[in-house]
């Protein structure tokens, strides 16, 4: 189990879930009341409160805060287990009660750790993880010299609408004009196709949490990742150009 977790008091804003999803790299809150599991919090959770925000709210953290609280979002009962269970109990645990995380407790129900399916994959392939550790917080990149490349690159910023189009362009006519010697334009092009597909089927899967799982949604989601894959193998599968232009 992982012995430092990220948890949340019961009495807290419910403003403050989206921060700790915000700052940790976490799927899963446990909710507390006076040292003890009462609840748990997922980040298909994120997804609900998120949705309760209309698309102009002036204060945001206030317009949740005001509908709803945590012990109304939060799960319950919790599924624990004792820290003497074995990785195979907590494993068939899981399958049981259809979650993927689950609280390490004692007898009095006090957090002990925590034990998620990604822990689980991780112990198979690497080992457990290091005993005590806990997920660092997201920290924005830090700045370099000119000229000088940076370990672990990342790009939080999405380019503005008009930006966007204006690399699509040049990457069109690079292409084309066959003046693109280190296929920064065929890479661009192809990622943009990718980007439109897999954006529709994340809206997809949004719906699908959001709305219960209907079966109309799943269809719809499976469709999306149908034309997916189709278009990858479209893609991969010719020579010259292997995405659409238009």
């Amino acid at each position: 189990m992982t012995e430092t977790v990220v948890a949340i008091e019961v009495d807290r804003p419910a403003s403050e879930i989206l921060d700790c999803f915000f700052q940790y790299p976490i799927h899963h809150l446990p909710v507390m009341r006076r040292g003890r599991v009462v609840g748990m919090l997922s980040s298909a959770d994120v997804k609900k409160l998120e949705s309760f925000l209309p698309r102009q709210a002036a204060n945001a953290t206030g317009f949740i805060d005001s509908r709803i609280t945590i012990a109304q979002l939060m799960h319950q009962p919790v599924v624990s287990m004792p820290p003497t269970a074995t990785v195979a109990e907590v494993a068939e645990r899981m399958i049981e009660a259809g979650v993927h995380a689950l609280p390490i407790v004692d007898e009095f129900e006090r957090l002990l750790g925590m034990v998620t399916t990604s822990d689980l994959i991780r112990s198979l392939l690497h080992g457990p993880p290091r005993r005590g550790s806990v997920p660092s917080p997201r920290t924005p990149p830090q700045p370099t010299t000119a000229g000088e490349p940076r370990r672990d690159e990342s790009y939080h910023r999405r380019p503005t609408d008009e930006e966007q189009a204006t690399a699509l362009h040049a990457a069109v006519v690079m292409h084309v004009e066959e003046r693109d010697p280190q296929h920064l334009g065929k890479t661009l092009l192809y990622l943009d196709q990718r980007c439109e597909y897999l954006e529709k089927v994340f809206e997809l899967a949004d719906r699908f949490l959001l709305t219960g799982q209907s079966e109309q949604a799943h269809a719809l989601l499976l469709k999306a990742i149908h034309a997916a894959k189709r278009a990858e193998e479209h893609a991969a599968g010719r020579e010259r150009v292997p995405f659409p232009l238009e």
